[in-house]
């Protein structure tokens, strides 16, 4: 299959959203919902995100990728989850690193870093930041000495299942403008900062995936569609490596080597649980949710989640809705239904799921009957795995 990547940059004459960040004077500012709050002041930037093409495996093992490569650097397109913050660190050798985010608010990119002065910095990173997840950060040998080398990047608590794409920065760079990125590309970290009133910098990043994806296509039966109304309410994943389900957070380690642009920079990747382990996934962690519902039609309709992909080799999937009869008359309330499904079973040649991999599994809800369609039936369906 052919592997896509992700790229960040700020591209509006592409059509992309989400990578470039470009730096500018110290102001303050308040932060809206996606932002990691803060506290002092804050820079104003620009920002906009791009990630690796992921590979798209479906029951029949095919590669069904929208390749929507931006021409320079070939390969990458833009992050697909909006408007996410993104985790950074300005690094330099013999310094210990800043740690922040960048993140929007009042429809402008800023971070709550403060005081980068001019001068050479390698930039690591991830999206989407969260303030629950710990981010921390040495160079490549463990000390505070070579950060143009490379770095050990660690995500203490970070969620098993996640609504959004969990990416890494593998590249870095600083442009004079939006259209000119100074030679991006992946294994170099470097960004030269400059501030005043006079100047302003933009920074392009590319992203790689740290997990993988699950792509639900859910529709309802056709027969069904013309008694019934169903509302999606929710999506929950839990996910088994073997015979042990995952637990709900795990700590990923990524180290990644400064590179000439010819191999990816990351060298290695570890998912682990701490001493005490965090506890394991009770039913499932909810990737998607719409409380007024989602009404279902007999085309099918997308809902994607992002897992922990070491070792997994089944994934249950449980989705609540709500009945309705065809004058909207609530007929059942938050009915549940979960399916397990075997990787193998279902995706040739898969035993384990692999990060940078989205997984199509296409559902139907439909009725309980076999022969004679009742009213008991009507109102309980089922969802079946169609692949």
């Amino acid at each position: 299959m052919k592997k896509e990547e992700t790229i960040v940059r700020e591209g509006r004459a592409y059509g992309l959203i989400m990578g470039l960040i470009g730096l500018m004077g110290l102001m303050g500012c308040s932060k809206d919902e996606a932002s990691v709050k803060a506290p002092g002041t804050s820079t104003e930037v620009e920002v906009a995100s791009f990630v690796t093409l992921i590979d798209e495996v479906d029951g029949s093992n095919r590669a069904n990728g929208a390749h929507r490569a931006w021409a320079i650097p070939s390969g990458y397109v833009a992050y697909e989850d909006g408007v996410q913050p993104i985790g950074i660190a300005f690094t330099q050798n013999d310094v210990a690193p800043k740690i922040g985010s960048f993140f929007k608010s009042s429809d402008k990119w800023r971070t709550d870093l403060e005081n980068i002065a001019d001068g050479t910095y390698q930039l690591y990173g991830y999206i989407p930041h969260q303030t629950a997840i710990n981010y921390s950060i040495t160079d490549y040998n463990g000390a505070d000495e070579a950060y143009s080398e490379g770095a050990i990047m660690k995500l203490a608590k970070v969620p098993t299942v996640m609504p959004n794409d969990l990416c890494v920065v593998i590249g870095a760079k600083h442009g004079y403008d939006r259209e000119h990125d100074s030679g991006l590309r992946m294994g170099d970290f470097s960004f030269r900062a400059k501030q005043g009133t006079d100047s302003k910098d933009f920074v392009f990043l590319l992203f790689d995936h740290l997990y993988a994806a699950l792509k639900v296509n859910m529709s309802i039966y056709a027969d069904y569609a013309k008694l019934r109304t169903i509302k999606l309410k929710s999506l929950q994943l839990s996910t088994q490596a073997g015979d042990e389900t995952t637990r709900q957070r795990t700590d990923i380690t990524i180290k990644l080597r400064a590179t000439d642009g010819s191999v990816n920079p990351i060298e290695n990747i570890t998912y682990d649980q701490p001493t005490t382990p965090y506890p394991a996934i009770d039913g499932g962690l909810e990737f998607w949710s719409n409380p007024a519902g989602t009404a279902l039609t007999t085309d099918y309709q997308p809902f994607i989640g992002h897992f922990m992909p070491l070792g997994i080799t089944r994934l249950s999937l449980t989705s609540i809705y709500d009945v309705y009869d065809t004058k909207e008359n609530l007929i059942r309330k938050d009915c549940k239904v979960t399916n397990s499904v075997l990787l193998s079973a279902l995706f040739s040649g898969q035993t384990q799921t692999e990060r940078g991999k989205r997984y199509t599994i296409n559902m139907t809800i439909q009725p309980t009957y076999l022969y004679m369609l009742s009213e008991p039936d009507l109102n309980n369906p089922t969802v079946v795995v169609n692949n």
